[in-house]
């Protein structure tokens, strides 16, 4: 089976899905041709600074702000081998930076790799037509919580802000509206005494790393079974100030 990743440039927590992800994959039965890196957020660093400024705080945005320095720096030099792009190298997959998943020559890019599925892990761009069409079996994403009740972004966040006991994972297909493909497989996961919202997070990327595994396993020897989502559907924007405010009145902590 061939695979297409796309995902976001991020340092903090997608790593872990992909080395969880890389490290399990059986490579004779699944060749990843390509992971494509959008930017994070789709936006230019001053936009994502007061964005995570904004999230973390003063303190925090300083805490994760020299950690994101630190790192990149050292990944320029080649001393920290843990982002995305140097994972992927390790097991001899090719990274593509890209600026804009539906653009003509990076459809075209993806047309010659003739990929079964594309896998979108956190990847911060609508998939359009176009893309959609091109695998052979078609375009799933990774949500870390159930659906339909948590759909949008930051749905580990909202599980806590509304004190929810559990959260989960869902692995479902992609179409034109934002979380409303079919399920393929969901699990929950338990929200921990004293969790923060950056444990939770952490553990939620290592189990879905799993979870798609599962998935593509599913897919290649045709034991999918598509559900429809049912229950209640919210979607959730990035939280604002007044968001993060009552979630740390209510005794959560981000970090």
């Amino acid at each position: 089976m061939k695979l297409v990743i796309v995902t976001q440039d991020d340092i903090f927590y997608l790593p872990l899905f992909f080395k969880h992800f890389f490290e399990q994959l059986n490579q004779k039965d699944y060749h990843v041709e390509m992971v494509a890196i959008l930017s994070a957020f789709n936006e230019n660093c001053f936009a994502l600074a007061k964005r995570m400024y904004n999230f973390y705080g003063f303190h925090g945005f300083l805490r994760e702000g020299f950690r994101y320095a630190t790192r990149k720096i050292l990944g320029n030099l080649y001393l920290y081998d843990n982002s995305i792009q140097s994972l992927a190298e390790k097991h001899g997959i090719k990274v593509e930076k890209i600026n804009n998943v539906n653009n003509p020559s990076f459809i075209h890019l993806f047309k010659s790799k003739k990929p079964d599925v594309i896998l979108s892990v956190a990847a911060s761009q609508i998939f359009g037509k176009n893309l959609l069409s091109i695998p052979k079996w078609g375009c799933i994403n990774v949500h870390c919580a159930k659906l339909p009740k948590y759909r949008g972004m930051m749905p580990n966040f909202w599980a806590m802000y509304r004190g929810e006991s559990k959260t989960g994972i869902t692995i479902h297909t992609i179409d034109e509206e934002i979380d409303k493909g079919k399920i393929i497989v969901q699990e929950e996961i338990d929200i921990l005494p004293d969790e923060t919202w950056d444990s939770l997070i952490k553990r939620s990327k290592v189990a879905s790393a799993c979870l798609v595994i599962e998935a593509l396993a599913m897919i290649k020897d045709g034991s999918v079974r598509l559900k429809n989502y049912e229950g209640e559907s919210f979607y959730f924007s990035f939280p604002s100030k007044k968001d993060i405010k009552r979630f740390r009145e209510r005794g959560y902590r981000l970090l």
